[in-house]
């Protein structure tokens, strides 16, 4: 009789746990060994009915995991990084708005500013009352014989001979010989005293009426400098207090170094032909001649003069019994006077 089969021995009994996976594909499983375990202890070797993976799998499963773990920030950070440009968008749009209404208004301003700018406006209408002589006459004596005077003045000034200032003279053909004889046949330069230098000079209402109308040429005293160099006084002198020697009147008083100022009285009388320039009280005025008359007088010598006459104190204290003392005066040199005295019972006194 045959002996009875005997059982295969039974394999060793390893506890069950879930295989390692190795970080890298390559690397090959861990091997089960009978030497002692040390610290920290090798993964169990698989069971035999669990497989190992396959290099292949690995490859396959690998970037799965690596893919998850990477998209999860990149999902999330989107939001993050599209928030800033909205909020700068949501700004700048009002703000281009803002520039362009104003662009178009600009140039709509300056569309309609030019195009007004452009037109061929009217002059304004100037009423005349032609019609009218009172309004015209009042209007002529108040500020309408200024323009004709200052044309007047500039004929005249004009003109280089006696014979052409004759036309613009008050009484010219009555006077033209004694023109003619004060000038001495010369030319004639006016050019010191210009018409536009003239400032008018509004006389009474009354004397505008009757056609008198005046003008004045005012140049105050003028220093030339090249010739100003001199002594100084001293305090007592410049205050009055002493006399100035003869050496320090002559080198020092300023009278020595200005000019004389010149002033001329032009006065213009309205005739038919229009206005015309008394030449008598221009030159007395002008030339100073009646201060060379009180000055310089020759024996013999007359002449006619426009002055203003003021009853004065008599000279020097000395009172003549039965007479008065009249300062005669110069209308535009008031430095320029002459003390005549006269008797109480003549017809000039």
């Amino acid at each position: 009789m045959p002996p009875p089969p005997v059982a295969p021995p039974s394999p060793p009994v390893i506890p069950a746990t879930a295989p390692a996976i190795p970080s890298t594909p390559s690397a090959p499983p861990p091997v089960t060994s009978s030497a002692p375990a040390t610290p920290p202890a090798p993964p169990a070797a698989p069971p035999s009915h669990i497989p190992p993976p396959t290099p292949q799998e690995l490859k396959k499963e690998a970037p799965k995991e690596q893919n998850t773990t990477r998209e999860i920030p990149k999902e999330t950070a989107k939001p993050k990084k599209q928030e800033a440009p909205a909020a700068k968008r949501s700004g700048l749009i009002p703000a281009m708005l803002v520039l362009l209404v104003l662009i178009i208004i600009g140039g709509g301003v300056v569309f309609f500013a030019s195009k007004e700018l452009g037109k061929n406006v009217d002059p304004p209408v100037v009423k005349t009352a032609a019609g009218n002589p009172s309004v015209n006459e009042a209007n002529y004596i108040r500020i309408g014989w200024q323009k004709e005077a200052y044309q007047v003045l500039r004929d005249y000034m004009a003109a280089t001979e006696a014979k052409d200032k004759i036309p613009f003279i008050l009484n010219g053909p009555e006077l033209a010989a004694r023109i003619e004889d004060f000038y001495g046949g010369g030319m004639i330069i006016d050019s010191d005293t210009p018409a536009d230098t003239f400032s008018v000079y509004d006389l009474s209402e009354e004397d505008r009426k009757r056609g008198l109308f005046m003008m004045i040429y005012d140049q105050p005293p003028q220093f030339e400098m090249k010739e100003f160099f001199r002594p100084l006084a001293s305090l007592e002198v410049q205050y009055g207090v002493d006399e100035a020697d003869l050496l320090l009147s002559t080198l020092a008083r300023v009278g020595n170094f200005a000019m004389e100022p010149l002033r001329v009285h032009a006065f213009f009388k309205r005739t038919p032909e229009g206005l015309k320039l008394d030449w008598e009280i221009f030159a007395q005025t002008k030339y100073r001649t009646f201060q060379n008359f009180v000055e310089l007088p020759e024996a013999g010598q007359t002449g006619v003069f426009r002055v203003f006459v003021v009853e004065d104190v008599p000279d020097k204290g000395r009172a003549v019994p039965g007479t008065r003392t009249y300062r005669v005066v110069d209308p535009a040199n008031t430095t320029d006077i002459a003390r005549v005295n006269v008797k109480v019972d003549s017809d000039t006194g």
